[in-house]
């Protein structure tokens, strides 16, 4: 048993570092980054073969001096992240801060997802709702006017759509059921998470490979498919909100220090704070320890009436055991674990021996692996009307 929990939390740990980035998350695993040379064989390597022991003695004595000067570094980073972490502690107290400023959500999303969920929806019931919303109105015209969704008159003239009842019509009724919460999600992720500009993209890609992953196994589970897609498709708002608070404060203790150090005139510790950049280990370990309990908070607080997903957030977020969840709850366990085995098999970083072993975790429905192996986890499952 302890060697199965070990290899689950190994294979979280690999997808938690592939959200930092693919070269953070080979780091992790002990594997060369694609496109690095090994020293070895390099002509710097060849060169320093050549050098005199004078010399090699003068780069020992530079070498221990630059690890002293990275060590106080470092002592200055582990500061910074002290003061990041008391700080973002705070934040998330006030709920109303982190629910409306730092996510953005629209409180009027919630009755139109509730609406779209309802086996009496209809068009002219939904275009008022997502006329409220100027944004998602914008959002709508933009897609379906997208080439791979265009439609065309008899003379093959495209056919350019703007007024939002025929778009909401050409998309209908169920692609809106994926469409619309998707878009509302695409507009929480951060988009400034220097140095790792692949968070945002990786946060889309995970939540979409859940959210289809979900819906597909709750078609074999007898739980609301569309419930779980959406419950997929949010169930990292709390992750969203701690990437965006860290990058945030970053910053934040970064500059308030640099002023500090500069009128105090503590030279060493500018100049170190100068050369300090955001953890992406400190970050791991903010969102192992914070994300999903935050994301039961915040899923519980869009207060939805129809679609049924806080508490089964609730008990993911608490770690129970999957044979002890409730039906939604272990639909969400085993989307989360399929597509992280998926997106980590695309990487080539996990073997077969180990994802036989992790998925057998989960006790997925019968057949289940067998759709999802034949599933885009990619992209949303739209089915556009062809006539």
């Amino acid at each position: 048993m302890t060697e199965l929990k070990a290899l689950k939390d190994s294979i979280h740990s690999r997808f938690n570092h592939l959200t930092l980035s693919l070269g953070e998350a080979q780091l992790s695993m002990g594997m060369t980054p694609e496109g690095t040379v090994a020293y070895e064989l390099t002509e710097q390597s060849d060169a320093r073969r050549e050098l005199l022991r004078v010399e090699k003695q003068a780069i020992r004595d530079k070498q221990l001096n630059q690890k002293s000067e990275q060590n106080y570094v470092n002592s200055i980073r582990e500061l910074v992240h002290t003061e990041m972490y008391t700080r973002i502690k705070q934040r998330l107290v006030d709920e109303n801060l982190i629910f409306n400023k730092v996510l953005g959500f629209d409180e009027r999303m919630s009755p139109l997802l509730d609406l779209l969920s309802v086996k009496a929806s209809s068009i002219s019931k939904i275009e008022p709702a997502a006329a409220n919303m100027p944004w998602l109105y914008d959002d709508l015209i933009k897609t379906v006017n997208m080439p791979k969704y265009r439609r065309t008159d008899a003379r093959g003239k495209v056919v350019a759509v703007e007024s939002l009842k025929v778009a909401l019509s050409f998309l209908g009724i169920e692609n809106l059921k994926m469409i619309v919460p998707s878009l509302a999600f695409r507009r929480w992720i951060p988009q400034i998470t220097d140095p790792y500009p692949e968070i945002k993209n990786r946060l889309w890609e995970a939540s979409v490979g859940t959210a289809m992953s979900c819906k597909k196994i709750a078609q074999l589970s007898k739980v609301d498919e569309n419930h779980a897609f959406v419950l997929g498709l949010f169930h990292d708002v709390g992750k969203i909100i701690i990437v965006k608070l860290f990058f945030k404060l970053f910053d934040e203790v970064q500059r308030e220090a640099l002023i500090e150090a500069h009128n105090e005139k503590k030279r060493e510790e500018h100049s170190a704070l100068t050369q300090i950049q955001p953890s992406g280990q400190f970050l791991i370990q903010l969102i192992d320890e914070l994300a999903y309990p935050l994301s039961a908070r915040l899923i519980k607080k869009m207060q939805f009436r129809r679609i049924f997903i806080a508490d089964a957030m609730a008990e993911y977020a608490q770690n129970q055991a999957v044979t002890f969840m409730s039906p939604m709850a272990k639909v969400l366990a085993q989307g989360i674990a399929y597509n992280r085995y998926r997106t980590l098999k695309h990487h080539k970083m996990i073997n077969m021996d180990e994802a036989k072993e992790f998925l057998r975790q989960f006790y997925f429905p019968k057949g289940a692996l067998s759709v999802l192996k034949a599933t885009d986890l990619r992209h949303l499952d739209i089915k556009m009307d062809e006539d």
